[in-house]
């Protein structure tokens, strides 16, 4: 009888070690695993195809918005910086703002080892010529 109450502690201690290490590579060191929110947004696809009137500097300014800074600014909780447009680039300076690209802040990383100060130059050209959806929303 001693034998198997052995077994039977070996067994149950070996199986919650098994689910024990099951769950934390399932949940990758953290200690909560994490699902992402599915936010479905509604967008006008005759605006966003229709051609912009920007020229050549806008146009390079806007594409690199686009690989560079959308992904964090883009106003949404999985993108939580604050949104850029034609009212930072007013509030700031265009001085101002290249200073805080190129060096970056305690929540941004700086890109004055990957941007060319023209190419700064291009984005803030660009974000004169956008307003946010958000703050377009408020200033009409």
């Amino acid at each position: 009888m001693r034998p198997l109450c052995v077994r039977l502690i070996v067994l149950l201690a070996a199986a919650s070690a098994f689910a024990a290490a099951a769950a934390a590579q399932q949940r990758n060191g953290e200690a909560y695993s994490t699902t992402p929110d599915v936010v479905r947004e509604v967008y006008d696809m005759r605006a966003a195809m229709a051609p912009l009137p920007l020229g050549e500097a806008e146009l390079k300014g806007r594409a690199l918005f686009a690989q560079r800074c959308a992904n964090c600014h883009g106003g949404t909780r999985q993108r939580p910086g604050p949104l850029l447009g034609k009212p930072t680039i007013e509030r700031l300076g265009e001085a101002a703002f290249g200073e805080k690209v190129r060096k970056g802040s305690a929540m941004m990383p700086g890109f004055e080892h990957t941007l060319q100060p023209a190419q700064i130059d291009q984005v803030a050209a660009f974000l004169k010529t956008f307003t946010p959806r958000a703050q377009a929303a408020t200033s009409e």
